[in-house]
């Protein structure tokens, strides 16, 4: 979009951006189709793996204070009233909002057909587009309890999605937002028995995307890249990302005195944007950092001037400060204080390079779970015990790490990560025999449970 491309600096060689950004390059990606499919895979196992590490930048802390909820909306590019929900559809109000037809012609005409009633014995290569007649065959395999769960999910966002989104586009800030997500995720977990079909569902899913033949394929992207999409889906270790994905899902339908554990990390992560809010709300990031100016600015997504509010002097910009750590437990300064004083390195060109970035990250992350002062809130707000359960499964990261490994070795695929490179050519022997050294497993683990490594006492769980 016009926003994001105008005021959000995402440079080209800027290395590791947030998760944010890698949606951002994902959605662009996905839209621009044919060669880039294969991009859009390296990014979505960067996501998997990058995704607890708070891997941004000064320019990105700076766009979110002066954007807020805007960001997401201009990430997704889409104009909520116009290109998804009929505002002028008789139906279209509160509780009953409505898709534009082509939304609903889209989901009605090509998804549901295919994910309720098409069956092995009338599947051809002349009526699937979505699926292929093995993808319908792995998901016949289903339970008769979870047989529906693929027509169920399409449903839902059929009945469901306009008012999930105009309710999402009209929060106010972060924490509203998370609510939204959270609250829709729940019920989803809840109606369809998630949990317990879970463990079928992703078998039939991965077992669907090994020999992946569908229609779609051919019709989105150039027909020299496919042999090697199917190549490299045939050659990744789909079996450990399965396992990883279940004992991940297994951790988050654990019970807990709250009833279900994603209880738990959905109010931990409600919690975490309240932090975010009152951090970047109301000015506050702003007079933190003596960057509070007088005068009118233009706004790039009201296209117009806006006066803002006058100087105000270093002595109430100091004490301001000092009332903001006083009540550090109720903010994320402390955080963003760490990460100006040790930003993570932004160029990647050996395995060092990595291992710095993992201290500076785990300095990033034990801000935010190991301040003494703040150990009682962290344990009651961010560390649900569940998630430290999850985290200690060292299994489940064991399958992670062979799913990446079958990724950095399956030929043909062209996948250059910084400080991974390889080739076909004499490196091939070191390639296959690769192996991630333990510190910077060790290095990676810190980082995403900084709350197990605290140098004082660890902070208590919750729950």
């Amino acid at each position: 979009s016009s926003g994001i491309n105008a005021e959000w600096p995402l440079r080209p060689g800027s290395g590791i951006p947030s998760l944010l950004q890698y949606l951002l390059v994902l959605r662009t990606l996905i839209r621009e189709q044919g060669r880039q499919i294969l991009a859009a895979m390296k990014i979505l196992v960067l996501i998997t793996v990058l995704s607890a590490l708070t891997s941004v930048d000064a320019d990105f802390i700076e766009y979110i204070n002066e954007n807020g909820t805007e960001l997401v909306k201009e990430m997704l590019d889409v104009y909520w009233k116009y290109d998804i929900i009929d505002m002028d559809h008789p139906h279209s109000r509160p509780g009953n909002r409505k898709f534009h037809q082509d939304v609903e012609d889209a989901l009605v005409d090509n998804l549901i057909p295919e994910l309720c009633y098409m069956r092995s014995d009338n599947c051809t290569i002349y009526n699937s587009f979505v699926l292929d007649c093995n993808c319908v065959e792995e998901f016949e395999k289903l339970s008769p309890q979870c047989r529906t769960l693929p027509c169920d999910f399409v449903k839902h966002a059929l009945e469901r999605g306009p008012e999930i989104i105009f309710e999402l586009f009209t929060a106010t800030n972060l924490q509203e937002m998370l609510e939204v997500v959270t609250g829709e995720l729940a019920t989803i977990f809840e109606s369809y028995d998630f949990c317990t079909c879970s463990g079928e569902f992703l078998k039939a899913l991965f077992g669907c995307a090994k020999f992946f033949n569908g229609n779609i394929l051919h019709s989105q992207m150039y027909a020299g890249d496919i042999p090697n999409v199917q190549l490299g889906l045939r050659n990744l270790d789909l079996n450990s990302l399965n396992k990883f994905f279940n004992k991940l899902i297994g951790g988050i339908c654990a019970d807990t005195s709250s009833g279900k554990c994603y209880n738990d990390l959905f109010s931990s992560v409600q919690n975490l944007a309240a932090l975010a809010d009152n951090t970047f709300e109301n000015d506050n990031y702003d007079r933190y950092y003596g960057q509070y100016y007088a005068g009118s600015i233009y706004n790039s997504y009201t296209r117009r001037d806006e006066t803002v509010e006058p100087p105000v002097s270093e002595e109430e910009t100091a004490r301001f400060v000092n009332r903001m750590k006083k009540d550090k437990c109720n903010n994320l300064f402390r955080v963003i204080d760490t990460f100006k004083d040790d930003e993570l390195p932004t160029t990647f060109s050996d395995e060092d390079d990595w291992r710095e970035f993992f201290d500076r990250a785990q300095n990033l992350m034990s801000s935010l779970y190991c301040d003494r002062k703040c150990k009682t809130e962290i344990g009651e707000d961010l560390y649900p015990c569940c998630l430290k359960d999850i985290l200690n499964n060292n299994k489940m990261f064991d399958h992670l790490e062979d799913f990446i490994l079958s990724v950095y070795k399956t030929p043909d695929l062209d996948f250059y990560w910084d400080g991974f490179e390889h080739s076909l050519g004499n490196e091939y022997n070191h390639r296959w025999n690769y192996t991630i050294p333990e510190d910077l497993r060790t290095g990676f683990m810190k980082t995403i449970h900084a709350a197990k490594y605290c140098e004082a006492r660890n902070p208590t769980c919750f729950n």
